[in-house]
């Protein structure tokens, strides 16, 4: 963490010493979207979805079953196999180009670009989201059928 906050720090005085104050701001506001991007990103990606404790830190395997996966097409072309995370979690280190598409992956209801925007309307996102969480949870035994 050390390392990568030195780096930005030096990115960020580099810029701001090249362009001075007036156009450095902008690195600063595409920062603030890129990260934005990548936490709705992530949400998105784990909504609901957890392991379970097998001792005192330690938690069960990351299967494809603990990441949404998404088999559009369209994503998966503009966003280099972005909807095939659970094989991303299960393999860390397969070639993005190689990743597949998990059947038994708890599967989003549409493709990223409108999954992005779906969470900046919470009532619908929970309209959505949360009746796909409740079946994944019971599937894995995290509900009775009477907790629903």
């Amino acid at each position: 963490m050390i390392r990568y906050g030195t780096s930005l720090s030096i990115i960020y005085a580099t810029i701001f010493s090249m362009f001075g104050f007036a156009r450095s701001w902008l690195l600063a506001v595409q920062s603030v979207i890129a990260f934005s991007m990548l936490e709705a990103i992530n949400y998105i990606e784990h909504y609901g979805l957890t392991r379970r404790k097998t001792a005192p830190g330690s938690y069960e395997r990351v299967m494809p079953c603990h990441s949404w996966d998404s088999n559009q097409r369209m994503s998966n072309w503009m966003l280099f196999n972005l909807g095939r995370h659970s094989d991303h979690h299960y393999r860390p280190t397969k070639n993005y180009l190689y990743l597949r598409h998990w059947e038994e992956a708890p599967q989003l209801p549409c493709g990223y670009f409108m999954m992005y925007l779906l969470p900046l309307a919470p009532p619908l996102w929970h309209r959505v989201m949360d009746s796909r969480v409740q079946v994944w949870r019971r599937k894995h035994g995290f509900l009775s059928n009477a907790d629903s």
